[in-house]
């Protein structure tokens, strides 16, 4: 059976840190039984990756209530079981043999990624985050022995607040409801077996005492594409009315629509040159209305996000735009102050 020595076996161990041996595993590598855990030790980078996981792990549930222990708790045990299966030729378990070159390289890699989230859970202006997570390992229908992609792997991160402010429960309602229609809702994309998915969400600003903003990050990748696809959009929290932010809630009047798209265009043209490929401007007003394009951190503009492809090619990246809020003026709800800097 696994020992959940590895990573976790701080919090089964009452989040203790344990004495690190000379080959510095989070555990005694003398007792190492499994594949799994011959790997750690065998591997110095996997090794040290390995005690930046559980030290994470311990500093990630430091501080958290019951229930949001638990689930940081139910999360690191899924991407356990996640992280013994998503390295190998059939997303199973090794029982014998030892992992290559490649599959202690996939290691490192997972052991990064969810260090990564844990990071995620910490103190912001007073209120405490932390991450609940997902995770899946699929074999490859189509992996014929001879690609890189014997196994679909699938991994959503989602931020929640733990604690007794009368916007938690929204707050998190929310952000569970915007991940699952990340996830693709019935035709989730965790169950795709030929494919790679890394779905997060993460704050990004928490202003003042009314606004929280998250970022909303998608990744996608199909087995033997010649690269992956992204988005980058976010989400404005409302703490005082407990909703997401909407587009009225900053602008007013008739014509707003109609001016930040043509000073968005300008934006973009004055910012972006030559890099642009736009037919026509009337495709993108979409985007630019919708608050999940706004970047609301630049005190001196707003931030229209678009994505690869969107009006550049996809090597140029995902390109922005920002409109100064004193052209945005004569456009501006009353109390849009408010939104902006959170009071």
């Amino acid at each position: 059976m696994i020992r959940f020595a590895v990573a976790t076996s701080l919090f089964l161990a009452g989040f203790s840190l344990p004495s690190v041996p000379v080959l510095a595993a989070s555990f005694d590598c003398a007792k190492a039984g499994t594949p799994f855990e011959h790997a750690i030790c065998d591997s110095e980078e996997l090794s040290a990756a390995d005690v930046r996981l559980a030290r994470t792990y311990a500093t990630a549930a430091g501080g958290l209530s019951e229930s949001a222990t638990g689930a940081l708790r139910a999360g690191q045990r899924e991407w356990l079981n996640y992280a013994q299966r998503a390295c190998t030729p059939d997303a199973e378990p090794l029982t014998r043999g030892e992992y290559n070159e490649e599959g202690t390289s996939c290691l490192v890699d997972l052991f990064a990624s969810r260090a990564r989230v844990l990071e995620t859970s910490r103190m912001i202006e007073g209120l405490r985050f932390y991450p609940v997570s997902e995770y899946e390992a699929l074999p490859d229908p189509e992996y014929q022995g001879d690609s890189s992609w014997a196994v679909a792997e699938h991994e959503l991160s989602l931020v929640q607040l733990d604690g007794e402010q009368p916007f938690a429960e929204s707050f998190n309602a929310l952000v569970r409801a915007e991940g699952e229609t990340m996830q693709g809702g019935d035709e989730n994309v965790a169950s795709d077996a030929s494919s790679d998915s890394t779905n997060s969400i993460t704050v990004k600003e928490v202003a003042g005492t009314g606004r929280i903003t998250l970022d909303v990050n998608t990744y996608w990748y199909g087995h033997g594409a010649a690269h992956g696809n992204y988005t980058i959009s976010y989400l404005h929290f409302l703490t005082g009315e407990g909703r997401a932010l909407e587009a009225s809630d900053l602008f007013t009047g008739k014509k707003w629509q109609q001016a930040l798209l043509d000073l968005t265009v300008a934006a973009l043209e004055e910012e972006h040159g030559e890099a642009l490929m736009m037919d026509g401007t009337e495709y993108i007003e979409d985007t630019v209305i919708d608050p999940a394009s706004w970047d609301l951190s630049n005190p001196y503009g707003l931030v229209i996000q678009f994505q690869p492809y969107q009006v550049a090619a996809y090597a140029y990246g995902a390109p922005t735009a920002t409109v100064s809020w004193d052209d945005l003026v004569p456009y501006l709800a009353e109390g849009s102050n408010s939104i902006r800097f959170g009071f």
